[in-house]
């Protein structure tokens, strides 16, 4: 059978999750994508590309990837280019979802689309594709518990800093064969080698020097209703979430912005009375989790007054809701 996985580019749940579809169908073709209309158009096209050259029916999976509205018109019609195509879409994953997303999974269109949605907050996309593809298996579930590890930053475990070494691979023109290289290793059960091992150590050294720089940037705002918020600018080799606990060791701050040079927003809280997502509905492209979620600014990113007044606003707005 025709399978196409597409999956998070950006962390390791993502890389995780595609390595175990893989694992169930070591004939796949592996995608990865990130958030944003650009980035779901240049997968789309993919997708149709793939699917036109292969004959016969396919299934189409999709992992730890949520579905926003700036989204929806343009995967509406690749459902519909999928099912005339005779393949089957399967989609797993753990982001809060709108109503008007989970119409795209219709009762209807049941037989051919399908939906693994986790609403309790508790489980990681790896999760769901351990349970409903491989359960008994032994390396799925050590890779599953790893994945939730990471992506709920619980200290349980050691783990190798493979999210770190994701955030270097994007840095590179080869970075999908790279991540997809990186995919092939875990569905193996090789979690490090040599060659990561030396990747990482030039990596550890240039991200060092960035979060010097970064620190010397970080703008402070004391908001009315008490909480206090960073804007820190954050450069290529800045993997979000850890250096978000590194900061919130080091001060007081309730929610972190992390602002790259092309608008993009990773946005981190302490505070449980701030919702990520509700945040990061405020801006473009938004979506994520209450703990963790990410944007685009539509101000000039290169002008921090006007970029601090709309995160300022978003986290008021979102308190509103």
């Amino acid at each position: 059978m025709n399978v196409i996985i597409v999956s998070h580019e950006s962390d390791v749940d993502g890389v995780f999750s595609a390595s175990m579809v893989l694992m169930r169908y070591p004939q796949a073709k592996i995608l990865f994508t990130s958030y944003g209309i650009e980035n779901f158009e240049r997968i789309s096209e993919l997708i149709y590309r793939e699917i036109i050259e292969k004959a016969g029916h396919g299934l189409l999976v999709f992992c730890d990837l949520g579905l926003n509205k700036e989204i929806l018109p343009l995967m509406s019609e690749v459902f519909e280019f999928v099912r005339s195509n005779n393949w089957s879409i399967l989609w797993l994953d753990h982001h809060p979802w709108t109503d008007k997303a989970l119409e795209l999974f219709g009762e209807d269109i049941v037989e051919d689309r399908k939906l693994i949605l986790d609403t309790s907050g508790d489980k990681c996309a790896s999760e769901l594709v351990y349970e409903f593809f491989l359960k008994g298996n032994i390396i799925a579930k050590d890779l599953a518990v790893i994945a939730h590890t990471s992506d709920f930053l619980i200290r349980d475990q050691f783990l190798p800093p493979l999210s770190e070494l994701i955030v270097y691979y994007k840095t590179f023109p080869n970075f999908y064969p790279r991540l997809t290289n990186l995919s092939l290793k875990i569905s193996k059960g090789t979690l490090w080698d040599t060659e990561m091992q030396e990747e990482y150590r030039i990596f550890s050294n240039l991200r060092d020097e960035s979060k010097t720089e970064s620190w010397k940037k970080l703008r402070e705002l004391n908001l009315e209703n008490g909480i206090r918020m960073m804007v820190i600018p954050a450069g290529p080799y800045i993997q979000t979430s850890l250096f978000s606990e590194e900061i919130f060791q080091k001060t007081n701050a309730d929610i972190i912005f992390f602002l790259t040079k092309d608008g993009k927003v990773s946005i981190r809280r302490s505070n449980p009375i701030l919702k990520c997502n509700d945040i990061a509905a405020e801006l473009l492209e938004g979506g994520g989790h209450k703990y963790a979620a990410g944007g685009r600014v539509r101000s000039d990113p290169l002008d921090m007054n006007l970029v601090i007044i709309e995160l300022k606003n978003a986290v008021v707005n979102s308190l509103k809701k």
